[in-house]
């Protein structure tokens, strides 16, 4: 709805003055009241945030507007609403790399600025719950993670003054560094926040290679491949030697593939596989992951309600793409959720009428997939 704003006509660098008025923008009404009938109790809202960096004046004030109807609209649903700030790479200034590369520079001056007129905006907001999201996925440029660590930190500490200078009581959710997974939140230190009506996040998509098969991140040495689209779970369901030759039928169908592209094809795939099943990814290896969030929040004195896994979520096989089988992603989708939610922790998926990682029905749609929902652990 407010992700990928629209660009003008030639300038690749500039949004349009109504950034998400396009079709693909539109609430998707139907949609959202089966969403909120199946259970589910809060929605997270991802902002571009390049046009409320970019955008000022009566556009700017039109876009805030947009945001507040669209809020409403969950509300009216009875959904609680995250605003998540979440930066993309379409233009390339405004990605989160560019906005924490200098934490005293004006980019970075203009993001603040940003979080204090959505803390200010969104505590006036009447019509239910809603929390402030400081940055998705927080990462800087070639660092190491002690570097990651350290720089979010203190970025993570300015933003969070600014929007309490704004908004006094306005719930925000936190993260770690290093794009927001366990490892980051494992060594965020929530002190200066404790006091705060803060909540905390963290991000899992683990093992990257079952959770998103069937993506090509167009590099050598990426964590996933098109051609690796039968991985099971847990790990051991299915035979090591009939994914192997699954994995070689789909190389050898592709007739776009040179002699020199196979054996890079083949080199690439094996060395997914063989990380997939030495790693033996199962229940217990998430049971152990979320030990580790369980074992910080304990250390750290923060409540474990107050965590949330921001984003879960599995690929899947509708027209065009061919990511996780059914089977597997349900299995994944439900052990992982009702693990959260047996650590107190919520939960939220990522996403829901995509086409890569949607919870819609294929064949309809306006409808959320019964089965998934299912599968999942929602409240009672």
């Amino acid at each position: 709805m407010m992700n990928w704003g629209a660009l003008q006509d030639g300038d690749p660098g500039r949004y349009l003055p109504r950034p998400f008025e396009t079709p693909r923008n539109a609430y998707p009404a139907a949609l959202m009241r089966d969403f909120a009938r199946s259970g589910f109790d809060f929605i997270r809202l991802t902002l571009d945030v390049g046009p409320f960096m970019q955008l000022q004046g009566a556009d700017r004030e039109a876009l805030e507007q947009k945001l507040i109807g669209n809020i409403r609209l969950f509300h009216d649903l009875g959904l609680a609403v995250i605003v998540d700030c979440h930066p993309v790479e379409q233009v390339p200034a405004y990605s989160a790399p560019s906005i924490l590369d200098d934490l005293e520079g004006p980019l970075f001056a203009d993001y603040t600025a940003m979080i204090g007129r959505l803390a200010t905006l969104l505590a006036g907001v009447q019509s239910g719950y809603v929390a402030l999201e400081l940055m998705n996925e927080p990462v800087i440029r070639e660092a190491s993670h002690r570097t990651q660590v350290k720089v979010w930190g203190a970025a993570q500490l300015v933003l969070h003054d600014a929007a309490r200078r704004a908004a006094a009581d306005l719930p925000l959710l936190l993260t770690g560094a290093s794009y927001g997974g366990i490892s980051g939140l494992r060594d965020l230190d929530p002190s200066p926040f404790t006091d705060s009506n803060t909540l905390f996040s963290f991000h899992y998509y683990m093992p990257i290679s079952f959770t998103h098969q069937g993506i090509d991140f167009g590099t050598v040495d990426a964590p996933a491949s098109p051609y690796v689209v039968d991985l099971p779970y847990p790990y051991d369901a299915v035979p090591a030697k009939e994914i192997e030759a699954a994995i070689e039928a789909r190389i050898a169908a592709d007739t776009a593939l040179d002699p020199i592209g196979r054996v890079a094809t083949r080199n690439h795939t094996q060395n997914i596989l063989e990380g997939f099943l030495s790693d033996a990814w199962n229940r217990e290896r998430i049971v152990s992951d979320f030990a580790e969030v369980e074992a910080w929040a304990d250390r750290s004195g923060v409540a474990r309600h107050r965590i949330i896994v921001g984003e879960c979520g599995v690929t899947r096989r509708a027209a065009g793409f061919t990511g996780a089988d059914d089977l597997y992603r349900k299995r994944w989708l439900s052990d992982v959720t009702h693990l959260a939610q047996a650590a107190g922790f919520g939960w939220a998926l990522w996403e829901i009428n995509s086409r890569e990682m949607g919870i819609n029905r294929v064949d309809d749609r306006d409808r959320v997939d019964p089965d998934i929902v299912a599968a999942l652990a929602m409240s009672d």
